[in-house]
């Protein structure tokens, strides 16, 4: 599994997520909000990755493959999430709504750390799924049997 792709897909959810919400705040007029910038990206990169495993390995992965990538997965999300939300909130008032408790706080303690269990969750879930999806497509062309 590749942690750059994973970073690089998680980036790319979050970043068009934004923009997707601008679009439609300047489209409506209007305050939309939204947080899935912070669940959906390390879905579909976790997803991906699932999917790249069954492809490469026509299995799915082991067990302790699958707890490696979702400790490494879930660092990488949680730090380019804090970094989005506190570097890149000037320039995406999306990342900004998202740095709601001063750095170091409890409340930032207490929030990041619902947000990496949350993102543990999600690495670990949607591996399997994508590698189990990606699996059935394969037995159902006759790749794999």
């Amino acid at each position: 599994m590749s942690y750059p792709r994973y970073a690089l897909v998680f980036l790319a959810v979050a970043l068009g997520a934004a923009w997707a919400i601008r679009l439609l705040e300047a489209q409506f007029d209007t305050a939309l909000g939204s947080a899935a910038h912070l669940m959906v990206p390390a879905m579909i990169g976790a997803l991906v990755e699932g999917q790249q495993h069954a492809r490469t390995h026509k299995a799915r992965p082991g067990t302790a493959a699958v707890w490696r990538f979702t400790w490494v997965a879930t660092v990488i999300a949680v730090v380019l999430n804090v970094g989005l939300a506190y570097g890149a909130g000037r320039f995406a008032p999306e990342f900004g709504k998202l740095a709601v408790a001063p750095v170091g706080s409890r409340q930032f303690g207490l929030l990041l750390a619902l947000y990496a269990g949350g993102c543990l969750i999600c690495n670990r879930v949607f591996l399997g799924i994508g590698a189990g999806n990606q699996l059935s497509l394969m037995r159902s062309r006759g790749e794999i049997e």
